[in-house]
């Protein structure tokens, strides 16, 4: 009798652990598949947004000429900016009122059959102006400063540019204070900039009132290690605020602030030092903020002439950088900044560059480029913005009432409920869905699926519910 009762009590609890087990798996099995949740507030905006896309064009951008490179550039971008002298356009006066403008007129062109918002950087300056011989270009010192006895001679050449252009309507001046820097001072030459910048600004604005220009074009660079509760003003270069501080209290008048670089050191465009490579978007916020907080610089439209998202990790994977790239922009976009141009738009046959382009060397899209478009058509200045809140530290959100942008930190796939509708993310995908209404008492939700095609396809997607799908990267047979 008591080995029928020990037995008894025995399968008694082995049932009860059973139960336990399975009832402990179910509710596993039921919150992995819930995944993620993410609350988009749909009551009142948060911000407007007054991003658009552009590039900066380079030497390298030679297939952007074709009808490909064309198509790409006009759905992507809406601004585009070229050199006045350097990468990609010659001498543009040679000798002291000599004009060539062969390379400029061919360049602004090519913004002008795209479509482009047109932007020209006002760098770098002839030989003659640096103590170099009239009639002789040594591009081993593109980079040097005019002398300050030639500060209007350089200002004299920009009203030229500005007024043989005159549908260009933004000019940025200088780039990165490049010839700028004073050893026997250990720091920038602001003083020297400043005083060519008024000369340019005056210059312009004597016969092209209606021209946008902007400065210092400073390098911003970064010592915090993200996520970080370092103040920005501790951990930005205090080199290049230096240089803000002084121009915003000093210059002759400006439309807008220009800086440029990424949350790593400077000089390294890649930002090889960045460990957490998705919360290091949070720089671009933390120099935004800290530009806000300065005199002259609280609502100057503010600027990214060269903007470089970072990593540790050796780009090899466009879908990766491609996810980064969204991630910062989105950072980038919510700071207030209208602008943030990567560095060229043409990569080599896969799209890889600084590190990654809109079109590859055969003038193809790449992830980059349908994510830009994305940006371009759906969350474009004038759009209002919602709060969207993350259960997940591996997703970003951008909201619109129309659109929602979702960015995959991790390279494998993740389960998210927008507003209780379950959408699947791909390893690293940037994913564009129509804006759920948050509902109330969940009903049966649809997941967001898509058909693959062609074996190189790229990973971001436009999607449009219910039970439809539109995958936004089939490459052109």
């Amino acid at each position: 009798m008591r080995i029928q009762s020990r037995m008894f009590f025995s399968f008694v609890a082995l049932l009860l652990l059973g139960v336990a087990l399975l009832s402990f798996s179910y509710n596993t099995y039921r919150q992995q598949a819930a995944g993620s949740s993410v609350t988009i507030d749909l009551s009142t905006p948060e911000m407007t947004s007054q991003f658009s896309t552009g590039a900066t064009h380079t030497q390298d951008d030679n297939v952007s000429y074709t009808t490909s490179g064309k198509q790409l550039l006009q759905s992507a971008l809406v601004y585009q900016n070229v050199f006045m002298m350097g990468w990609g356009s010659e001498n543009p006066e040679p000798s002291p009122g000599l004009y060539d403008w062969g390379d400029l007129d061919a360049r602004v062109q090519h913004m002008r059959d795209t479509g482009a918002t047109m932007m020209i950087s006002l760098c770098c300056a002839p030989d003659w102006m640096k103590g170099g011989q009239p009639g002789e270009t040594d591009w081993s010192k593109l980079t040097d400063a005019p002398l300050p006895d030639n500060y209007a001679d350089f200002a004299e050449l920009a009203k030229q540019v500005a007024l043989r252009y005159r549908d260009v309507k933004y000019f940025q001046v200088w780039d990165e204070m490049k010839g700028f820097w004073s050893n026997s001072l250990n720091r920038w030459n602001y003083e020297g900039y400043t005083q060519m910048y008024n000369a340019v600004y005056d210059a312009i604005k004597s016969v092209r009132p209606d021209a946008k220009i902007g400065g210092p074009y400073v390098n911003i660079a970064s010592s915090a290690t993200y996520p970080t509760s370092t103040p920005a003003e501790r951990s930005l270069d205090q080199s290049a605020l230096a240089v803000l501080s002084y121009w915003l209290s000093h210059k002759h008048g400006a439309d807008f602030i220009v800086v440029d670089g990424g949350p790593g050191p400077r000089d390294d465009v890649l930002n090889s030092g960045v460990t957490n490579e998705f919360a290091a978007g949070q720089f671009y916020a933390d120099a935004a903020n800290w530009i806000r907080k300065q005199p002259g610089g609280e609502t100057l439209p503010l600027g990214w002439a060269e903007w470089y998202p970072g990593s540790s990790q050796d780009w090899n994977e466009l879908d990766h950088f491609n996810a980064v790239m969204a991630n910062d922009m989105i950072y980038t976009l919510k700071s207030g900044a209208f602008y943030a141009f990567p560095w060229g738009t043409q990569g080599d046959s896969s799209g890889f560059n600084l590190p990654e382009t809109i079109m590859t060397s055969q003038g193809q899209p790449t992830p980059q480029y349908y994510t830009l478009k994305a940006f371009k058509d759906y969350f474009g200045p004038g759009t209002r913005l919602y709060k969207a809140t993350s259960s997940s530290p591996d997703i970003t959100v951008l909201a619109s009432s129309a659109k929602t942008m979702l960015v995959n930190h991790l390279g494998s796939s993740q389960t998210v409920n927008v507003n209780s509708t379950q959408v699947t993310l791909q390893p690293f995908q940037v994913l564009v869905i129509d804006t759920p209404a948050l509902a109330a008492t969940p009903s049966r939700s649809w997941a967001y699926e898509y058909t693959p095609v062609h074996n190189a396809a790229h990973n971001v997607f436009i999607t449009h519910p219910p039970h439809t799908s539109i995958r936004n990267d089939e490459r052109k047979k």
